[in-house]
């Protein structure tokens, strides 16, 4: 008899036990990520739309349009000088990044959550390239950002927002497959805690330009990512040379997204869509599309609990004010030194431009 009353409670303990984990492993939902380089560099980015406007009054007008696409993320690159005006208006995502400074000393870089944000920590690359030449991203402190997004209670996911080096002549190229070597080592170090990652933001790359910075082999076959465009809408095909690569399909775009999913979670995209972000007579902003992913999560067990949850930091932007002072005479020294050291690649490349009609 007792051995019978011991089974039957061995059996009641289980039931619950096994009941729980199945919930687990079958709850679903949706991930909403967008990515948007706002062209926030001052005079420069007034151009960058279909119409001219000034630097403070556009990021507010970007800031109304991305307070209403209903996202759960969004991670913005180029904004500078106008955060301030940008972030006012963005008032459905009260978690998000403090701002790092103007164009002189800050990286343009910055997460807006509608859900908890912890963690963040913010990263420059090792290798930029141009003072006057390139890019010029030498005279900015472009890197990435991580931050921890609490999707629900208990359910986290790892995200890194990035603006890669830019350019296609050979020495931007370099610093941008530096910039790839750089993050791969960064996840591997770091976020091997078997959670879900997603990486999005401006990377400067586009697979159908077939360069040196080879994401697949510095980035995605390191870290175990996979590019949300070559997945929904090129077989998962990353391949230039590969005679079944898509050529004429749209999406593969500078603006991209990349993910994995995790030991407890499971991603899968859904789709990669450019939505309309534009004023009322379809002005656009920015010289950049607004690039959206929908995911499909799945919970596949429960995760432990992190084991710190930092909140984000509020931004002093008196401190920021000075700190921009004494980066832009640093920034001046910085285009004296590179008009020097620069000027024979300058001419070098001037030179290929009238003799093959494009930069080397």
């Amino acid at each position: 008899m007792k051995k019978l009353i011991c089974i039957a409670l061995c059996i009641l303990m289980l039931v619950p036990f096994t009941a729980g984990a199945s919930a687990a492993q079958s709850k679903t939902g949706t991930l909403k990520m967008l990515a948007y380089n706002v062209s926030g560099i001052p005079l420069v980015g007034d151009f960058q739309g279909s119409v001219f406007t000034t630097t403070n009054d556009r990021a507010a007008k970007i800031g109304a349009l991305l307070n209403s696409t209903d996202v759960d993320f969004i991670g913005v690159e180029e904004d500078f000088n106008g955060h301030k005006y940008l972030a006012a208006e963005m008032t459905n995502y009260p978690y998000r990044s403090a701002n790092s400074g103007g164009l002189a000393q800050g990286q343009g870089i910055n997460a807006f959550s509608g859900h908890k944000l912890y963690n963040i920590e913010r990263v420059r690359w090792n290798k930029e390239f141009g003072y006057l030449s390139g890019s010029t991203d030498a005279l900015s402190n472009k890197g990435f950002i991580y931050s921890l997004m609490e999707l629900e209670e208990g359910v986290y996911v790892n995200v890194i927002t990035l603006h890669c080096d830019a350019g296609y002549e050979p020495l931007s190229v370099a610093a941008r497959r530096d910039n790839f070597i750089q993050l791969a080592d960064y996840i591997r170090t770091n976020l091997n805690d078997g959670r879900a990652l997603i990486v999005l933001g401006d990377f400067n790359f586009k697979f159908k330009r077939n360069l040196k910075d080879d994401i697949v082999t510095n980035l995605m076959e390191p870290t175990g990512l996979r590019d949300v465009w070559a997945d929904v809408y090129n077989n998962g095909i990353t391949d230039f040379d590969n005679p079944a690569f898509n050529h004429d399909v749209e999406g593969d775009d500078l603006d991209r997204v990349l993910y994995r999913s995790g030991d407890y979670m499971t991603l899968e995209p859904v789709s990669k869509t450019v939505p309309s972000l534009t004023g009322e007579n379809g002005e656009r902003y920015t010289d950049h599309n607004p690039m959206l992913t929908e995911f499909r999560y799945t919970l596949t067990g429960s995760e432990p609990v992190p084991e710190k949850l930092t909140a984000p930091e509020k931004e002093n932007e008196a401190l920021l004010n000075i700190k921009e002072a004494g980066w832009a005479a640093l920034r001046f020294v910085q285009l004296l030194f590179g008009l020097v050291t620069e000027l024979p690649y300058l001419i070098y490349q001037g030179i290929e431009l009238l003799i093959n009609g494009k930069m080397p």
